[in-house]
């Protein structure tokens, strides 16, 4: 028999095969690969690495200090167990107004002169192809019509989806609906509604309540009490579990198309009867249809799950940044805390702005800005999970957009065109700045990164400007030339600006560094590089990219390099 005394498989195996040969010439036999025993020992050693390949593979997907370790299961059960809840996809909402045609009658084409609308009344939105419920928060509303009237109809992007369970009276019945964009549940059980709690301990002994949560495969589980925290369905009773499922983030409208709607059911008019909205009554967007989400990012969950907790609630700045993060529809979001208030700054997803022929310096500059309607929807989404701490105070404010130029110096090949080197350019910085991450502060270096890449360049540079620090030094030029007047100008040329004004300082650089040249913000502020503004020269910075003159990127091309000295690849 071998020795076994080796600690490699190789060396076992060389054991093994040292053992068989002696043993084949004790009887005069030639041992080879070919024969049996070779063979089954080649079939052991195969087995014995894919065992091993098996093994690794298996703990890497468990390992999530990993790059590369993206089992969806793993990550997603891992966070729920820590206390995390991965977010479903949420449906985008907004405001319709619906204004009386003027060439209606509404005598003769509104009978009863009134307009009746159900709740969750399906509508289509024609150039999306997506469907919309009215959310109305009553079974039923109606409106008397008069000439020139108008009301207003919210809306929630999705399709309302019924599902139906029998109950087995047994504790803690559990009912598992694998769709993942799913809102907005009701439970009814033998036609009665049940509230929804999100723990088990929050429900009472024999509660009409239950649990609804996120599944560990995506979609949600609906989960029933036990007697002493919340009651337990009978056997035999009807359990209906009514939800939207939704489009998440394609269900968002930032356009405001006239007529760009279609009632898919009825609308009733004062007599009972159904009535078609579109014939009589301009639709208008009147607040943006958005903050529609696609479900939680992957990379998101596992980025978070140390910092999760089972008693997660909201108290800590950082953890207003996260619960509102995890959305997705936002690019930047920080919290700060200041004189006992937590102060939230929430820069939208401008890509979510972005139509499919436009870029970064098209879209518009209210884009980056939070209106009151918005606000109210970040707002009420806090409140809404339940784990606000009561003693915080926390407010929603729009970031402050600081605006930049930026002079991009260029030294491209002789046989590269202007033209397309100048497009390149312009697409670099725009998918930059549209995919911006930093948070206070944006290198040169990042952007000299990027431009660096286009093959037609051999050398760039970049130079910000800032209008903050413009106008600083602008305004005091402007302030000392004023009171400059008043004195004789014999005196004027010997006066400094400094001596006029004590408080200004000639070295001062806002919102740059003043030895590297980076982009420079505070936590409320988001950078932006837009024109439409003077610096301390009188020169303009037009916002038209591309117009003629100085704009918001200046591409200054210094000189040229023989196309022979390109790298070769």
């Amino acid at each position: 028999m071998p020795n076994f005394v080796e600690i490699t498989y190789s060396n076992i195996k060389s054991e093994i095969e040292n053992f068989l040969k002696t043993e084949h010439n004790k009887g005069g036999i030639l041992y080879s690969p070919a024969s049996p025993y070779g063979q089954i020992l080649s079939v052991f050693e195969n087995l014995h690495q894919m065992s091993l390949l098996y093994l690794k593979n298996t703990i890497n997907n468990f390992d999530l200090g990993l790059n590369n370790s993206l089992n969806e299961r793993v990550i997603k059960n891992a966070a729920i167990f820590s206390g995390h809840i991965p977010h479903r996809s949420i449906s985008a909402t907004g405001t319709l107004k619906l204004t009386l045609k003027s060439n209606a009658d509404v005598d003769k084409d509104i009978p009863g002169g009134r307009i009746s609308f159900l709740n969750r009344t399906k509508i289509k939105n024609n150039t999306n192809g997506l469907y919309y419920l009215l959310n109305l928060g009553n079974e039923k509303i109606s409106y008397k019509i008069t000439p020139n009237f108008q009301f207003f109809l919210p809306i929630i992007q999705g399709e309302w989806s019924e599902n139906v369970r029998t109950g087995d009276g047994s504790q803690l019945q559990t009912f598992n609906l694998t769709e993942a964009s799913l809102k907005d549940v009701e439970v009814l059980v033998n036609s009665e509604y049940w509230s929804v709690k999100k723990h088990i301990w929050e429900m009472l002994p024999e509660e009409k309540a239950c649990i609804v949560r996120t599944g560990f495969d995506g979609g949600i589980d609906v989960i029933f009490g036990n007697g002493g925290f919340g009651a337990i369905p009978e056997i035999g009773s009807i359990i209906e579990i009514n939800y939207i499922k939704t489009d998440g983030s394609a269900g968002n409208i930032y356009r405001r198309t006239r007529n760009d709607w279609r009632f898919v059911e009825d609308a009733f008019d004062g007599n009972g009867e159904t009535i078609d909205i579109t014939n009589f009554f301009d639709i208008d967007i009147y607040t943006d249809i958005n903050f529609g989400a696609d479900k939680e990012d992957l990379m998101f969950t596992k980025n978070i799950l140390p910092i999760v907790s089972n008693n997660f609630v909201l108290g800590l700045p950082q953890q207003y940044a996260y619960e509102l993060k995890k959305l997705g529809i936002f690019s930047h979001v920080n919290a700060f805390e200041k004189y006992g208030t937590i102060f939230i700054v929430a820069t939208p997803n401008i890509k979510l702005f972005k139509s499919s022929n436009s870029d970064y310096f098209t879209i518009d500059i209210k884009s980056f800005s939070l209106d009151n309607y918005e606000k109210n929807k970040i707002r009420q989404y806090l409140k809404s999970g339940g784990n606000l701490q009561l003693t915080q105070k926390f407010q929603i404010n729009s970031p402050v957009i600081s605006y930049y130029v930026m002079n991009v110096y260029v030294i491209p090949y002789s046989d590269a065109l202007d033209d397309s080197v100048n497009s390149q350019i312009l697409d670099v910085i725009s998918e930059y700045f549209l995919n911006l991450t930093r948070i206070d502060r944006i290198p040169k270096l990042d952007i000299i990164r990027a431009l660096s890449s286009i093959e037609d360049i051999h050398s760039v540079d970049i130079q910000f400007i800032c209008k903050k620090n413009e106008d600083y030094h602008r305004n005091a030029l402007i302030d000392a030339k004023n009171k400059l007047n008043k004195f004789n100008s014999k005196y004027q040329n010997n006066i400094s600006i400094s001596k006029i004004n004590p408080d200004y300082k000639p070295t001062e650089v806002k919102g740059l560094d003043p030895v590297l040249g980076d982009i420079i913000f505070e936590p409320d502020e988001i950078p932006v590089i837009r024109g439409g503004w003077y610096d301390r020269s009188n020169i303009y910075y037009s916002d038209d990219i591309d117009g003629n003159g100085l704009k918001s990127v200046n591409i200054i091309k210094k000189g040229v390099v023989d196309s022979k000295n390109r790298p070769k690849i």
